[in-house]
């Protein structure tokens, strides 16, 4: 233990003086009181583990105490507190300064202990959210479990409705640090994550690995490593989230016409029709101004408008099959997970009712092309390529042979 220095001119003893007594062992001499801070030596030498909690015991003295730390070489202590994000900024910033002053002596810092978890961690330290789905169906589920010192374990695993599982992503992060990065995702997709049951993210994500069995798609790598957050999945399928949610009575006259204005929504904005779906449109829209009368660039505006109306119609009734349907309206229920959160329940429950529209939609009777929300992805398509083009839609028109 190091001692301070007193400014007093030290000067020889006279000949004739008495020698000195010696000090015993558990005397403490002043110089070294005043460096520890009359800590005790418990305190003095906690841990890693412990650094938080003696933190918190020590009070307004905490900045005291990292000088204490700093006299008594505790490197490991001051390290624990300099990257906690629990532990008041002040002392963070005293415990960065101190780190400093040790590697200046030559005092080694250590890195944080890694700690091995056997089993899964209790149930009233986990927590789940749930991120939307896009056009594609893919969703991601985040499950957290508290760690100690202001830190935690966090799992994202993507899942698709179709292919199953497709990224695992994961480690050891603050919760400061967890919460910045729940707000970047929000300011990006105009949505964050919704907090749901453990039981119900664990189902979604056990759902999706039995969906890899089907679709053949390879397990990513590391989903064993989090197996204590993604796991164990319920013995029974839980309660979607919203089926036991209060929500008011939706008048369904009318709500398929106007259904296009859930575009809006930002969980639905990027929704569109695959590639080859929108090829197909415009294909057979070239096909259909081709037969109108006139020069290619003579051609009636309205006679044209009036085709791009009909072929979106047809392309939404080619496109969405009953199993894509079927699909469609799984992925808009589980975005009006999302929808409630942010927008209330009156919005969630216009978007479960255009989602059991689309699931009874028929070929004859309620056709898709009936349903403005299925038909706005395919003019959304459309206005996209002309905004590409700088405000022109470029259709393929077929090449009429010249006998």
């Amino acid at each position: 233990m190091t001692t301070t220095k007193t400014n007093e001119v030290r000067q020889a003893p006279p000949a004739a003086a008495p020698p000195r007594r010696k000090k015993t062992a558990t005397a403490a001499s002043p110089a070294s009181s005043a460096a520890t801070g009359d800590f005790d030596a418990a305190t003095l030498a906690a841990d890693w583990e412990g650094a938080a909690e003696a933190v918190a015991k020590a009070g307004d003295r905490a900045l005291a105490l990292v000088d204490a730390w700093v006299a008594a070489k505790n490197a490991a202590a001051i390290a624990a507190i300099a990257e906690n994000e629990g532990v008041a900024s002040a002392v963070r910033k005293a415990a960065r300064r101190a780190l400093n002053v040790l590697k200046s002596r030559g005092v080694a810092i250590p890195d944080r202990p890694r700690v091995v978890r056997i089993g899964a961690p209790t149930p009233e330290n986990v927590e789940a959210w749930y991120w939307a789905p896009d056009a594609a169906g893919t969703a991601m589920v985040t499950i957290v479990a508290q760690a100690t010192g202001g830190r935690c374990r966090r799992v994202d695993v993507l899942v698709n409705d179709v292919v199953g599982i497709t990224q695992v992503l994961g480690g050891e992060v603050a919760r400061g640090q967890l919460r910045e990065a729940f707000e970047k995702g929000e300011k990006q997709m105009g949505y964050g994550p919704v907090a749901v049951s453990l039981e119900w993210a664990r189902a979604q994500i056990s759902a999706a690995r039995e969906r890899n069995a089907k679709s053949g798609a390879i397990l990513p790598l590391g989903l064993d490593r989090f197996g204590d957050l993604v796991g164990p999945a319920p013995e029974s399928a839980p309660a979607h989230p919203l089926d036991g949610a209060e929500l008011p009575e939706i008048a369904t006259e009318g709500l398929a016409a106007t259904s296009d204005s859930l575009h809006a929504e930002p969980e639905f904005r990027a929704w569109l029709p695959s590639g080859p779906a929108v090829e197909e449109m415009l294909l057979k829209l070239g096909e259909a101004i081709a037969a109108l009368p006139g020069a290619p660039n003579e051609k009636n505006p309205d006679q044209v408008n009036e085709a791009i109306t009909n072929e979106v119609a047809a392309a939404t009734d080619r496109y969405f099959t009953p199993e894509l349907r079927e699909i469609v309206a799984n992925r808009m229920k589980d975005c009006a997970v999302s929808v409630y959160a942010r927008a209330g329940a009156k919005r969630a429950a216009e978007v479960l009712a255009v989602a059991e529209a689309i699931r009874n939609a028929g070929l004859v009777t309620s056709p898709p092309r009936e349903i403005a929300f299925l038909r706005a992805m395919f003019t959304k398509s459309l206005a996209r390529l002309a905004a590409r083009a700088g405000g022109q839609l470029q259709i393929p028109l077929p090449v009429v042979p010249q006998g």
